[in-house]
């Protein structure tokens, strides 16, 4: 298989599983908190097929019935509500589980069968049964362990419908009530607390899926050292080569202040643009000091310095003790994401250096990642050399998913973000914006969100991101 076309499968199947894993994080939780998912499709409508109907909840007088997995109701539940219904159930595990269930008589004096009943009842009363809120239960034996129940049809919640669908990009939620504080068990009737547990939970699963490679990857190539900057690369022609660094140097100091990560030594550098700053390194077990002026002006593709800034790697023991660095590495991505603009304005970083790339920069770049890991092992493998082979697609996944994850929490509404922002009134106000509002809100902001994207794409088409690995 060419590695152009191995790029391009990997590309889909990450985007689609970004998406995926996003809303199966909406769909966990808003389970867990006990609000209705009326649909959770794999891929997007048209549909290919159902998979299956997860377990519901029947409501006939104040009984509650349990509906079985893949049982669908004979009509159309939400024009049921308060219809007198007779049910049979079965009493499992001290809980009623629904077996059929059917309206009563109508003004014309007929039952309509359930067609899909599992059990269908000896004899049917002849009496219309109550319609008072409580049911009524008769305990005359249909099928062993089977009761006739009667009462008002109170509230359904008919089970989550999993989907296959056509287009296989990722995946949806329909969540119930999501704009209608009216619709019982639905999202926006939620307490305000639930709305934005779910409405965080699609991004912290994005988070979480970053965690879960960065364990991968450090599994595979070691711990970094988070305490250490090491030199790792030298531009050429630029102030670090003049200087004499060598890759392999460990910054010590550097301004007389000591250097503990990789971070501080960045910070240090841009305090002495243009000014000549001292650096005491480590090199083959001996201390050394070399003065080098960062640039104020420089390339693109490299820093003040010239030098790529590195860790040095820890061999882990077990994957166990790869975690606690996962996690501290996710979050030094969310938070140089979040600091981009900061350091544009500050001149820290290009803006050219800080461009987010459209679906065609990122498919470039999956077809760099991909080639170049290929070519890594495929060199590996026949030169025989101790030389580790790059993860360049592992760390491209979880740039992806960071960026995608902390994009969708900004304030801008038809986002995750946006509907929390719209959130918060509720909780230090103790009022909500009125749900016609934000419905006008956030379908104003799609069409305006999908408009800025339309434009964006475009531009990523005509003239994408040139991306470099290094």
């Amino acid at each position: 298989m060419s590695t152009s076309l191995l790029g391009g499968i990997i590309f889909v199947l990450v985007f689609a599983g970004i998406i995926l894993l996003h809303e199966l994080g909406h769909f966990i939780v808003a389970r867990l908190l006990n609000i209705e998912v009326e649909e959770f499709g794999i891929g997007f409508p048209p549909r290919l097929l159902r998979l299956w109907r997860g377990k519901g909840s029947i409501l006939i007088g104040k009984e509650c019935l349990v509906i079985p997995i893949n049982f669908d109701l004979p009509f159309d539940h939400t024009l049921s509500i308060h219809r007198p219904v007779n049910a049979v159930a079965a009493s499992i595990r001290g809980k009623l589980v629904l077996r059929s269930i059917e309206f009563a008589a109508t003004e014309d004096g007929l039952y309509r069968s359930d067609p899909v009943s599992e059990h269908k009842p000896s004899s049917v009363p002849s009496s219309v049964p109550p319609t008072g809120e409580d049911a009524k239960l008769n305990t005359n034996r249909l099928q062993p362990g089977e009761i006739h129940l009667s009462g008002t049809l109170n509230e359904v919640r008919p089970g989550t419908e999993f989907t296959l669908n056509w287009i296989p990009l990722g995946g949806f939620n329909k969540i119930k009530g999501e704009d209608d504080p009216d619709a019982p068990g639905g999202m926006a009737a939620a307490n305000p607390w639930k709305r934005i547990a779910v409405l965080l939970a699609g991004a912290s699963m994005n988070l979480l899926t970053a965690v879960v490679v960065y364990t991968l990857f450090f599994s595979q190539i070691g711990i970094p050292d988070s305490h250490t900057a090491v030199i790792a690369s030298i531009d050429s022609a630029s102030p670090a080569e003049q200087a004499g660094l060598q890759v392999g140097d460990v910054v010590l100091a550097a301004g007389g202040l000591h250097v503990n990560s990789y971070d501080r030594l960045t910070e240090i550098t841009h305090n002495y643009l243009d000014l000549p700053l001292p650096l005491v390194i480590l090199r083959a077990g001996k201390v050394l000091e070399i003065t080098v002026t960062p640039r104020s002006v420089y390339p693109s593709d490299q820093g003040p310095m010239g030098v790529g800034i590195g860790q040095p790697l820890l061999t882990a023991k077990s994957w166990f003790e790869t975690i606690p660095a996962a996690f501290s590495a996710t979050g030094r991505d969310i938070n140089s994401l979040l600091a981009l603009p900061g350091r544009i304005i500050a001149g820290t970083i290009s803006p050219q250096a800080a461009q987010i790339g459209g679906p065609r920069s990122v498919w470039n770049l999956f077809q760099q990642a991909v080639a170049r890991d290929v070519s890594s092992r495929q060199t590996t493998s026949t030169s025989g050399t101790s030389t580790k082979p790059t993860n360049y697609t592992l760390l491209t996944i979880i740039s992806l998913t960071v960026t995608i994850a902390v994009v969708n929490l900004l304030p801008i509404p038809a986002l995750d973000g946006g509907r929390i922002f719209m959130t918060l009134p509720e909780i230090f106000l103790r009022r909500r914006i009125p749900a016609k509002y934000q419905a006008m809100i956030n379908g104003i902001s799609f069409i305006i969100l999908i408009t800025l994207l339309g434009f964006f794409y475009i531009k990523d088409i005509i003239s994408p991101v040139n991306f470099t690995l290094p």
